[in-house]
């Protein structure tokens, strides 16, 4: 159904048009009838219609006005034009707007349903040709495209290059050119976070970077898969790597995402391109060692940087050791030798390999502490999947890291957890008998633990020694104490285990800085 608005000041002849006219046998649906233009205008800036049937003549905004900017907004709507003027001057600015019919009223029905039926004719015809268009530019697009992948990848003829070049021009200037490979970064991983809306953002990813390699001219393009496509660069080749850094900047801008791009050596054009292409795929391979969210030119495919492999059981054992005593510079160090010798590896698959020994290593470690993946961190050894869907080794090592770091402080705060519920019975016992003579070699053999043992737990936990954990305790009670004035000093001495009232007075003073006297004066 094609959507029609009627416009007319006079409420008789609007109603008359809207009910004696058979719009739905015309295939039409008149979506708004209006006796004010500015409304009318209202609805057509909101809401798409094929046709406009209005009174010329009319208040605040004649039809003529109304059309002018309704033509505006949809160049090719449809205008009918009614008068109850004889006035050839209306009529001519009717003509100039390129109107599609003038009537005068009173209207003949059978001449607006002939003028309708034109005009439907009209429309069906422009959309048809539209559609063939539309269709053709497609079918057009989509064989340049196949046809630039095949050249890229060298699976054409040289014989018939010819002809296709005729047929399907790239835009490539004579002489050199550069193939580029571009590729969208983290995109498992952001699916993997946001499954519903990973795809949506990917796909207008995917079209901020292919509207904007045609806005700019940079030259015909392909997509290699979802979130990679090529291209045949089209610019000077001195500043390839600022226009790339230029595309990087407009995507992370507008979408969720960063791009890693690299590409080939220039070559002649067509015989070099797919040698160029080879190159530009190699490179961008290599992200894993050489990194995300960049440009990575054919000058770094000769870079090697390896240094002497080191002994992995004594780095993973010297790693361990700095989980287990929370030694976070410790456990970085080893890290770092770790993937030194992810450098001389020629894969990302040995990467990922490489990764998950560590990690089934760090499995095996946390058995022999009664401990697992699921006791600390509440997943199990498949979580580490998740290694896979890393694109740099720098990823996967700050991934590993993190963990380490996260296991190492669960094991130390379960450490100090342990040793606390194991002291504070005994703070409770030495607290019940302070008036008693307290030996740290008693409480060991009440605990059924070694003086030297006990003593560790002590200032492990309270940062004293039993000594000064004792007196200080002593001290506080006796202040409490030295509260209530029916004790007497001495008996306030007994009653927090000192026998002798000169050495209660002396430590007493050592800690508060005052006598047990002069503080029962002040409280």
């Amino acid at each position: 159904m094609y959507k029609a608005v009627l416009v007319d000041d006079e409420n008789y002849d609007l109603e008359g048009l809207r009910q004696l006219i058979p719009w739905n046998e015309l295939g039409i649906e008149v979506v708004c009838s209006e006796n004010r233009s500015l409304a009318a205008l209202s609805y057509i800036d909101q809401h798409p219609i094929d046709i406009l049937v209005t009174d010329i003549k009319m208040p605040v905004l004649t039809g003529l006005e109304l059309s002018r900017k309704a033509l505006d907004r949809n160049p090719n709507l449809k205008t009918i034009f009614i008068s109850g003027y004889q006035d050839f001057e209306y009529a001519k600015e009717a003509l100039n707007l390129k109107a599609d019919g003038y009537l005068l009223k009173p209207v003949d029905d059978d001449e607006i349903v002939e003028l309708l039926r034109k005009v439907v004719t009209e429309i069906e015809a422009t959309r048809k040709k539209d559609d063939e268009q539309s269709r053709f530019t497609e079918s057009f697009a989509f064989v340049k495209n196949d046809f630039l992948q095949h050249l890229l990848e060298g699976r054409i003829n040289q014989d018939a290059l010819p002809a296709f070049l005729a047929r399907y021009p790239l835009d490539v200037p004579v002489g050199q050119a550069i193939a580029v490979v571009i590729e969208l970064d983290d995109v498992l991983w952001k699916n993997k976070q946001a499954p519903d809306a990973g795809q949506s953002e990917l796909q207008i990813a995917a079209r901020t970077i292919t509207e904007y390699i045609d806005n700019h001219r940079l030259g015909s393009w392909f997509a290699i898969s979802p979130s990679q496509f090529a291209f045949v660069y089209s610019k000077e080749p001195s500043q390839i790597e600022e226009t790339l850094e230029e595309l990087h900047a407009f995507v992370s801008d507008r979408t969720g995402f960063t791009l890693t791009s690299s590409y080939g050596e220039p070559v002649e054009f067509p015989e070099g391109i797919a040698r160029s292409y080879v190159q530009a795929k190699e490179l961008i391979g290599n992200k894993m060692f050489i990194g995300k969210n960049r440009v990575i030119p054919p000058r770094l495919a000769r870079l090697r940087i390896v240094k002497d492999a080191k002994d992995l059981n004594a780095i993973l054992d010297e790693m361990f050791i700095g989980v287990a005593n929370y030694e976070l510079v410790k456990i970085c160090d080893c890290m770092d030798d770790l993937f030194d010798n992810v450098r001389s590896f020629e894969h990302p698959v040995k990467v990922y390999s490489f990764s998950i020994h560590i990690a089934s290593k760090l499995e095996a470690y946390l058995n022999t502490v009664n401990e697992t993946y699921e006791s600390l961190l509440g997943w199990g050894f498949e979580h580490l999947d998740v290694i896979r869907q890393f694109e740099t080794v720098e990823d996967i090592k700050s991934w590993l890291r993190k963990t380490l770091f996260e296991i190492s402080e669960r094991l130390f705060v379960k450490k100090q957890s342990k040793s606390r519920r194991l002291i504070e019975p005994i703070e409770r016992f030495i607290q019940d008998h302070l008036a008693e003579e307290i030996t740290l070699r008693e409480i060991a053999n009440k605990f059924s633990y070694s003086a030297n043992h006990m003593g560790f737990l002590f200032k492990e936990q309270t940062g004293e020694s039993f000594n000064e954990y004792l007196v200080r305790n002593r001290m506080e009670k006796a202040r409490i104490l030295l509260q209530v004035p029916t004790l007497k000093i001495y008996e306030v001495a007994d009653h927090v285990g000192y026998k002798s009232l000169a050495y209660f007075s002396r430590l007493f003073k050592e800690h508060y800085g005052i006598t047990p006297g002069d503080y029962r004066k002040q409280s």
